[in-house]
């Protein structure tokens, strides 16, 4: 019953932010998760006043603009469903298991030996994966910015989608970088926890971040494809805002890279 009413409530809060009326029969638990998530969106939000990861107007999200973020188009589909989860606290993590008899011990970080939680995970964990994503994370960002990238917390990783900066090219980097670092964190979690996996080595670390990125690149030079794609395919100088000063000797792509099959990030 509670992702079912999470599900109800979710389509009420997008709804609502579109002056819908609010069906009936609700349960309390998945409101209250989304009424945190909203909280812990805007405190993050609110804290966040580095150029990096706060809005250039200052402004906190509304919450229509939060949950609107959840379907962005420029957040890949298994990220938006990691981020729509976020936002629902619907990851059974920690304290989730503390509660079942026979499970107490899934509560606890193996590596860090304290309760586990998704902040816990996506920012703070010592087992391999977290601090290096964000690192490379953070070195892609400086190619772009010339600005060091903070590691998020959890409520500027949900907010990712939200932000809106003056540059469309940099807004846009901001919100893939974000969603599909945070995104990979929690799959090398979840490869070495659930499906009991040897930690990834620093070097399988490095080249899996690449190469999300370098899907993420690959897609939109797919999408710029106006011939096969019409009204759906992305602007070519979209993707050039986007990707411009982190492609692998950028110096000397022809000026329509996005028709070349072997262009690369520039990180590492």
């Amino acid at each position: 019953m509670y992702y079912i009413d999470v599900i109800l409530f979710s389509s009420w809060k997008w709804e609502q932010s579109t002056n819908i009326a609010k069906p009936p029969g609700f349960g309390a638990e998945p409101q209250k998760a989304v009424e945190r998530a909203e909280g812990t969106v805007r405190k993050a939000c609110n804290k966040s006043r580095q150029p990096s990861t706060a809005d250039d107007d200052g402004g906190l999200p509304e919450t229509s603009r939060i949950w609107k973020s959840t379907r962005h188009k420029d957040v890949s589909r298994s990220a938006r469903f990691f981020l729509w989860m976020l936002l629902h606290d619907g990851y059974k993590v920690g304290g989730h298991w503390a509660k079942i008899e026979g499970h107490e011990f899934k509560a606890t970080c193996a590596q860090c030996g304290v309760t586990e939680s998704l902040e816990h995970i996506l920012t703070r964990c010592d087992a391999p994966g977290q601090d290096e994503i964000w690192e490379l994370a953070s070195e892609m960002w400086k190619l772009k910015t010339g600005e060091d990238l903070p590691k998020p917390t959890k409520g500027q990783i949900m907010a990712c989608a939200t932000t809106k900066k003056k540059d469309v090219g940099t807004t846009r980097l901001f919100r893939i970088l974000i969603s599909e670092s945070a995104h990979l964190v929690w799959r090398l979690r979840n490869e070495r926890v659930i499906q009991e996996k040897l930690p990834a080595s620093q070097n399988e670390i490095h080249n899996r971040w690449l190469g999300a990125m370098n899907i993420r690149l690959k897609l939109d030079c797919t999408l710029t494809n106006a011939e096969k794609y019409g009204k759906r395919a992305l602007k070519k100088d979209l993707v050039q805002k986007t990707w411009s000063k982190v492609l692998k000797n950028e110096a000397t792509l022809p000026r329509d890279w996005m028709r070349e099959t072997e262009v690369l990030v520039g990180i590492g």
